[in-house]
């Protein structure tokens, strides 16, 4: 009776606590999305009712955010609050009743102090909109946030963050694409945050850098999602032998990499008009899956990490890392783990909900879905990349030591 007066208290205590929603929790939202930081996410949780009117919040911080036409450019501030500069392009003319696909391009050349290569750089794929309504984006990275760091992963999805508030982006076609730099952060976002993407092009570039970088290549993360590999004979940063050496060791451990090769080109992307064929029909043909269900990933701690299926977790004390996998067998949640403390599953709505969960190995016992929390529809948001979730099953694992 002493803890459910005390729960009873800090729950009344927590209500008087929450504000009527203001006119300007919209614009808070599309603030939010775009750089969540826990000042921000505090003052929406805050909310009375924020639970039952994300949908139409998220509705209008899209409608007040629609973004001018043309090429554009914007100054953002990344996780680590470094600012810098991202471009994109429109089509012509949008209709707000149609989706359209996106592609993030990774520019080259990372090694520069520069904060601003992003500004044009979707320049190298823009023929492609002459065959496609699409829209095309692009960061920028440098020396102190390469691609392959956490700051340039953060940079990745803050842009397609800013593109689905702003635009009718279509949430299965949306695309990564990088030569060089780009191409390694190409493997790295594979590796790491997969999860939103319908896949990834790696131009002129060697998977296997990530290796010499400090990054371990989990070929159970990458093999999730499709993967076009390019590259030219006579590049002389990325021998060819080199590459093909990379991408059998790829194949031999499961993955299935589309690779094309051209023996007379040199490193970069010049010889792109002889491609574009390739890649329209990879924007045609490419879609994110319908959710499975089931969950495998291997987490690379200090990175987003945005696995299918898993959108929250807590690592154990002093672990160096940590895995997950799920499956469903009729009515039974089956799951391994190591590494972790925690885990918070989601599972499209369509999934079997299922009523028993067996922990590395032990006996099933009953499950029950969670009701999502103001704080994992945040997160469901932040990890979908879409200001409007897709509603999911939701259970909140403890992971037994």
């Amino acid at each position: 009776m002493k803890h459910f007066l005390v729960a009873s208290f800090l729950l009344l205590l927590f209500c008087q606590n929450q504000v009527t929603m203001p006119p300007h929790a919209a614009e808070l939202y599309g603030r939010w999305f775009v750089n969540p930081s826990p000042a921000l996410t505090d003052s929406l949780l805050s909310y009375k009712g924020f639970n039952e009117k994300q949908d139409s919040l998220a509705c209008e911080a899209i409608l007040a955010n629609r973004g001018p036409l043309g090429a554009r450019t914007a100054v953002l501030l990344d996780t680590f609050n470094s600012s810098y500069t991202v471009g994109w392009k429109t089509p012509a003319s949008v209709r707000y009743d149609t989706l359209y696909p996106l592609i993030v391009y990774l520019h080259g050349g990372t090694g520069t102090a520069l904060t601003t290569k992003g500004e044009l750089a979707y320049d190298m794929l823009s023929s492609l909109a002459d065959t496609f309504n699409l829209f095309l984006a692009s960061p920028s990275a440098n020396r102190d946030a390469p691609w392959w760091s956490p700051a340039g992963m953060s940079r990745v999805l803050q842009t397609v963050r800013l593109m689905t508030l702003c635009y009718p982006i279509n949430p299965d076609k949306v695309f990564l694409a990088g030569v060089s730099d780009g191409a390694t952060g190409s493997y790295c976002a594979a590796n790491t945050i997969c999860d939103p993407f319908a896949g990834f092009i790696a131009v002129s570039g060697y998977g296997g850098m990530l290796v010499s970088l400090g990054m371990n290549i989990y070929p159970r993360n990458i093999m999730q999602r499709p993967l076009l590999n390019i590259n030219a004979g006579q590049d002389r940063i990325y021998p060819l032998s080199q590459v093909m050496q990379f991408l059998s060791w790829l194949e031999q451990n499961g993955v299935n990499v589309d690779h094309r090769e051209y023996p007379d080109e040199k490193h970069g992307f010049d010889y792109r008009q002889k491609e574009y064929g390739n890649l329209a029909a990879v924007i045609r043909t490419w879609s994110r899956s319908p959710a499975r269900n089931s969950i495998s990933w291997v987490f690379t701690p200090g990175y987003p990490n945005l696995p299918p299926n898993c959108i929250g977790w807590e690592l154990q004390k002093n672990a160096a890392g940590a895995e997950l996998g799920a499956y469903w067998t009729r009515d039974t949640l089956h799951v391994s783990s190591k590494g972790l403390a925690s885990a918070t599953c989601s599972f499209a709505e369509s999934s079997n909900a299922g009523s028993f969960v067996s922990i590395n190995g032990s006996a099933a016992t009953s499950i029950t879905a969670d009701k999502p929390d103001g704080r994992t529809i945040l997160s469901l948001a932040l990890h979908q990349l879409f200001p409007r979730i897709r509603h999911q099953t939701i259970f909140k694992l403890k992971i037994p030591k």
